[in-house]
Parts: C-alpha cells; sequence; structure tokens
C-alpha cells in the first residue's frame, strides 16, 4: 500500500534534533518508508529494462555525517553486476570508489524538515560519469540537442543545478547554449551535478498517498537521463 508523509516525519530533521539520538527511531521508519519507494522503483526500473540497486542512508548521527542528520535518503545506483565490471576495469587503485554504491551516477528519494526531493545526482568522485557526460555533450552538438530534449520532456518543476551554486536552470526551458554554458563551468572530480524536483512539506502532507506516486514517478521519469550519463567499459 502507498504510504503517506506525517508531519513528524519531517520533525526529526529540525535542526534542534538533528543530533538527537532520541529520534533515530523515528528517523529509522522514514529510512524504511524511503527505501521502500526505491524498492518499488527499482522492480519499475527492471521491468523497463534497468538493472538497479537500491540503498538507503544513514538514519542516525554518525562519523560519517558529522553526528548530524540533516536529511535522509534512499537513493539506487547501478547494479552490482556494473559496479563489478567498472571495479575490474580501473583495477585496484580505483576499483574500490568504482565498486562503492554510493561514488555513482544515483536516482534519490530525500527528505528533509522542509522539503521531499527527487533527484538524479552525479556523484563528484564518479569522475568517469561526469567526464564521460561533459565530452559527450561539449563535443557533440546533436548529443546536447538529444539532453535538451531528455530535459525539456521531464515533467514540470526539473531544474539542472551544479554543485551548491545558486542558479537554477529549468528543464523544461533547456536550451543548448545554456546547458553548453553551464557544463563549462562543471568539474568532474569536484562537483556534483543534479537534476532535481522539490515538493514542498506541506504539498508532501496534504497529497496523502499520493506522494509517493510523485516520488516514484519522478524518479522513473529520470531514467533516461540516467542511462545517457552512464559511462561504460564497453
Amino acid at each position: 500500500m502507498p504510504e503517506a508523509f506525517l508531519e513528524r516525519d519531517f520533525k526529526a530533521y529540525e535542526k534542534h534534533r538533528q543530533d538527537d539520538p532520541e529520534y533515530n527511531a523515528l528517523r529509522l521508519a522514514v529510512r524504511r518508508k524511503l527505501k521502500a519507494m526505491a524498492d518499488g522503483v527499482q522492480k519499475e526500473a527492471k521491468a523497463l529494462g534497468t538493472d538497479l540497486s537500491a540503498q538507503a542512508g544513514l538514519h542516525h548521527p554518525y562519523t560519517f555525517n558529522a553526528y548530524r542528520v540533516r536529511e535522509q535518503r534512499a537513493y539506487l545506483c547501478r547494479g552490482t553486476k556494473e559496479r563489478k565490471q567498472l571495479a575490474a576495469f580501473f583495477g585496484e587503485a580505483l576499483g574500490k570508489d568504482a565498486e562503492t554504491h554510493y561514488i555513482q551516477t544515483v536516482l534519490e528519494v530525500c527528505l528533509d524538515d522542509q522539503i521531499v526531493e527527487a533527484a538524479l545526482r552525479v556523484h563528484p568522485q564518479a569522475w568517469w560519469d561526469g567526464e564521460h557526460l561533459k565530452k559527450k555533450l561539449l563535443q557533440d552538438p546533436a548529443k546536447l540537442d538529444e539532453f535538451c530534449q531528455l530535459l525539456r520532456a521531464l515533467p514540470p518543476g526539473f531544474n539542472l543545478k551544479l554543485h551548491d551554486w545558486k542558479k537554477d536552470n529549468w528543464c523544461a526551458q533547456a536550451k543548448p547554449a545554456d546547458v553548453k554554458e553551464m557544463l563549462t563551468h562543471y568539474t568532474p572530480g569536484n562537483h556534483w551535478l543534479h537534476i532535481q524536483r522539490q515538493l514542498p512539506k506541506e504539498d508532501a502532507l496534504g497529497m496523502g498517498p499520493e506522494a509517493e506516486a510523485w516520488v516514484r514517478s519522478s524518479l522513473l521519469a529520470l531514467l533516461p537521463i540516467y542511462r545517457f550519463t552512464l559511462w561504460s567499459p564497453a
């Protein structure tokens, strides 16, 4: 059954509660809710010919999140077979990064104290995908045009963002010249690349169980761009 987002789901990520272990149980419930959504997308993507692995982020304060849980994440990345192929290609020195499930291009659902977000993200350390995408778009006008067509085909509300820069590049209005300009500032290895869609807390609460459909349809809509972005040793 589809699950609704609840007011308490967002409270666990308010600033004064982010480092409070008493909210670990509530954050675990949110983690499981998001992971169930990611699992559903994994099954639907497999039926569409894309093999993904579903993972979920930490729900408790720990060294990896600087002892503060600012948001809860669940995400999908390359399946195990593809990650092992990457690792084997890069060898021992780089293979561990290439096989790590979060150092990838991911499809992600994220919740903090204010929003639910569905996104495609290219991790800075996933330079194999970042360089592949940047080179393809900057060197081949036909591929750049195809990429913009994929962006414009997304549902309303998606934007293309570089790292933590404030500028939004709305996908519905994507133009080759604008995307090309942004990519000249993109440095794989240093920058995140995001294509994201946000649902404010009030809307998520008002949608009830339909909010899960919003998450899943948003992530599935990103599949063509996900496949376009991935680099393969083959």
